[in-house]
């Protein structure tokens, strides 16, 4: 059998990568139950860990999407589902331990986890009916975030008088 004649395989992660990604996540989850510090606890330091659960959930898509089965016609749903009852189930846990159960931190997660899925699509292999989706799809989820942060910058610029 010549290597023409072998079948093409995807290669595969290593087996211990997950279970490190895993525990990785697990300890910077940690950061979702500790108390804010008293410098952070103002608006501008509160805009400011707000932003930290899109870098988080983008991080998580980036890192877990791909272990993901199916066409992303199903993953995607299925894995926004799973963002979504993590989500709720870390909100509901920080409310058990002095912080508070804010929505919109789960809406932060699903637009930081859509980000992470957009970047994982756009760089995955060119096909050329989908390119215009990719980009559509980044271009999108970055105007909603930057939207969504606009408070953010409206306190740094009312904080230093920039403009």
């Amino acid at each position: 059998m010549s290597v023409q004649d072998e079948p093409h395989l995807k290669p595969r992660p290593p087996f211990l990568l997950p279970w490190v990604l895993v525990l990785g996540f697990i300890l910077l989850s940690a950061l979702f139950f500790i108390p804010v510090p008293k410098e952070l606890r103002n608006a501008v330091g509160g805009a400011i860990l707000n932003t930290g659960h899109i870098i988080f959930f983008c991080m998580f898509a980036l890192a877990f999407y791909p272990f993901t089965k199916g066409k992303n016609r199903t993953r995607l749903p299925r894995f926004l589902l799973i963002v979504f009852a993590l989500s709720l189930l870390v909100e509901t846990i920080q409310s058990s331990v002095g912080r508070a159960f804010q929505w919109e931190d789960i809406l932060r997660n699903e637009l930081g986890a859509i980000l992470g899925i957009s970047i994982q699509m756009h760089f995955q292999r060119p096909h050329k009916a989908h390119w215009a989706l990719r980009i559509s799809l980044l271009v999108a989820i970055s105007a909603a975030i930057l939207v969504e942060r606009v408070p953010l910058y409206e306190k740094l610029v009312s904080l230093y008088n920039l403009g």
